[in-house]
């Protein structure tokens, strides 16, 4: 095992060379890209998410300390652009309840959009609260438990049933 260098208290830094830190955004991507998309509602957006991201480290390169934790740096950088796009998203409102606005564009949209009307409608309802309180309306597991009355532990059960039902197509999870 190799020992960390010790860097001196005040020592100046050097920066990573463009290559050098093309290669470390390389490496954390798949780890940057997951927190967006747990973070994300839309696919898209935790890969538009990303990229802006990305543009926004690339700037403030010269800022990174190398000796400092990278994958820290980069999902903190990851998450306010996520807050970014989140108080953009609520200055300028969605059509279609707050979903985007795919139908006119595309006719397998609709059948999608369908689908996942289908799937939902065959959920219990306290699942069907659960999945789309956290998944869509962006709140945490201990507030929507504590709003139905229920624990934690139980409510993350019932999400993780919805989930398994709606993958699988709905009806009762195997």
């Amino acid at each position: 095992m190799v020992e960390p260098r010790a860097i001196p208290a005040g020592a100046p830094r050097r920066p990573l060379d463009d290559a050098a830190f093309a290669t470390l955004l390389q490496s954390h991507e798949a780890a940057v890209r997951g927190l967006l998309r747990r973070l994300c509602t839309f696919p898209n957006d935790a890969d538009d998410l990303l990229q802006e991201t990305w543009t926004k480290v690339w700037r403030l390169r010269a800022s990174f300390d190398p000796a400092g934790n990278a994958l820290a740096w980069l999902q903190q950088a990851a998450f306010r652009c996520f807050c970014d796009h989140r108080r953009r998203e609520r200055r300028t409102p969605r059509t279609n309840g707050g979903h985007h606005d795919l139908v006119g564009r595309d006719p397998a949209a609709a059948e999608w959009r369908d689908e996942v009307r289908h799937r939902l409608a065959v959920l219990a309802p306290l699942e069907r609260d659960l999945l789309l309180g956290f998944h869509g309306g962006g709140r945490s597991l201990r507030e929507l438990a504590a709003e139905h009355g229920l624990p934690v532990n139980t409510a993350k059960s019932h999400l993780h049933r919805a989930r398994r039902r709606l993958q699988s197509g709905g009806g009762r999870a195997p």
